[in-house]
């Protein structure tokens, strides 16, 4: 799997001054706010930052089959954070726990077991294994 660097988009879009109840129509729909680019909202660090495409449920409910992620390569791996990485050769969205020992990569849907990888001077995983941080997501209906 090869990443492509993201291309700058020119599309700004109109962000609303309100936030729209979920149930209810909001008496306040008439009053947009300022533009926005969304390569503003979801990339920090452009040379660094890469979509993808998710697939399956292993993240589901937070991220679902078909999210688009965003990913940064140089965002800092911490426990609680969403990592890309590669486990055996294959790569993977996990939640991380970092123990003294060892990092834990832990699902959302309970179907899935935790994913346990020792840190040893022989096991490098910051190099080896995180492949970058989950920094944003979209889903496309």
């Amino acid at each position: 799997m090869q990443p492509i660097p993201l291309q700058p988009s020119s599309n700004k879009l109109i962000l609303g001054d309100f936030k729209p109840a979920g149930g209810f129509p909001n008496p306040c729909e008439d009053h947009l706010g300022k533009s926005i680019s969304l390569d503003s909202l979801l990339i920090k660090r452009p040379s660094s930052t890469f979509l993808f495409t998710l697939e399956g449920d292993s993240m589901s409910p937070t991220l679902t089959d078909g999210s688009i992620i965003v990913v940064d390569r140089s965002a800092k791996v911490a426990t609680g954070r969403i990592v890309l990485a590669t486990i055996a050769g294959e790569f993977i969205v996990k939640e991380i726990e970092l123990k003294k020992d060892k990092a834990l990569f832990k699902s959302v849907n309970p179907l899935y077991p935790t994913i346990e990888i020792e840190i040893d001077k022989d096991n490098d995983w910051e190099n080896n294994v995180v492949w970058g941080v989950v920094t944003g997501s979209v889903k496309v209906f």
